[in-house]
């Protein structure tokens, strides 16, 4: 049986400590298109850094759980 899943869109904040944008590309760049990263500014903590975060998925669950193994998930928009 060959169904067609919807591809959801998300965009969300992930806050990181000491996470490397190569590496969520990395963990995430297999299951959706039209990844986007772009860094946000740094808080006073160095060490911490937010990443805003779009993507196209079948699964949005693969996508939090991955990126909830990086850092805390926040402010999810998903259409």
């Amino acid at each position: 049986m060959n169904e067609l899943m919807r591809k959801s869109s998300l965009n969300f904040i992930l806050t990181t400590m000491d996470a490397s944008e190569e590496a969520i590309r990395n963990s995430l760049v297999e299951f959706g298109e039209g990844l986007e990263i772009l860094a946000l500014k740094k808080a006073e903590d160095s060490r911490v850094q937010d990443y805003n975060i779009i993507i196209r998925t079948e699964d949005p669950t693969i996508i939090f759980d991955l990126c909830a193994e990086f850092g805390r998930i926040k402010s999810v928009k998903i259409s």
